[in-house]
């Protein structure tokens, strides 16, 4: 499966970006990042069940920090 999701530095932000999405009746969902860049040290993923894109331009509309979109497929 292939996960899309949001990076943020901290659970903070995370909660924040997740709070903001639930108000636009967004359903998403807080993980650690399944694939962290070291150099950046282990960060949050925000998981979006819908549109990453629009939650993406919420998110920076609202200047919440964050470290982009990445993508993710699990191993068998």
């Amino acid at each position: 499966m292939t996960y899309t999701y949001i990076k943020f530095d901290s659970v903070t932000l995370a909660e924040k970006a997740r709070s903001l999405l639930t108000t636009h009746k967004i359903k998403s969902r807080i993980r650690r990042n399944p694939n962290p860049n070291h150099k950046e040290g282990c960060n949050y993923a925000l998981v979006i069940d819908t549109d990453v894109w629009k939650s993406y331009d919420l998110i920076n509309a609202a200047k919440i920090k964050n470290l982009g979109v990445e993508s993710y497929r699990e191993r068998i």
